[in-house]
Parts: structure tokens; C-alpha cells; sequence
């Protein structure tokens, strides 16, 4: 079965935490995970941050759907 999330700006931090618990992820291993895929030295602290103040860049949040293993898509408002 395949699930579709409505990201926005403001459900961004929830969203992703949610999609990590729902794999048995922290987000520590998370961040661990996207730092050793992408060769990045971030800290926890630095994407709490970022998911609170919501500070993403599109790159980031694309190589955080990936360890999740989602894709991202744009899709047209009907």
C-alpha cells in the first residue's frame, strides 16, 4: 500500500519525525545516517534547529526522504 504525506511549512518538523518513528529511526540515526551517505560532519543539534526554525534547503530534505526512503514529488493544486 502506498501512502501519500501533505508537506507543508508548517507540519515539516512533525512530518518528518513521524515518518523516522514510524521506521524505528531516532533522529540521531537518523542525522547519523544522512551524514555518513552525503559525506556531512552536521550536528543533532544543528537539524533540531532546522526542523524548528523550519530552515531546510531543498537538498537537505531530499537526502532526509531518501534515508527514509521516500521520494518527493510536486504536484499541481487542483
Amino acid at each position: 500500500m502506498t501512502y501519500g504525506y501533505k508537506l507543508d511549512q508548517e507540519n515539516i518538523r512533525e512530518l518528518i519525525k513521524y515518518l523516522a518513528a514510524m521506521q524505528g529511526i531516532t533522529m540521531l540515526k537518523l542525522k547519523d545516517r544522512v551524514n555518513e551517505k552525503y559525506k556531512k560532519n552536521d550536528s543533532i543539534r544543528n537539524l533540531g534547529n532546522k526542523l524548528r526554525n523550519k530552515t531546510f534547503r531543498v537538498s537537505e530534505l531530499l537526502e532526509i526522504a531518501d534515508i527514509l526512503g521516500y521520494d518527493i514529488y510536486l504536484q499541481k493544486k487542483s
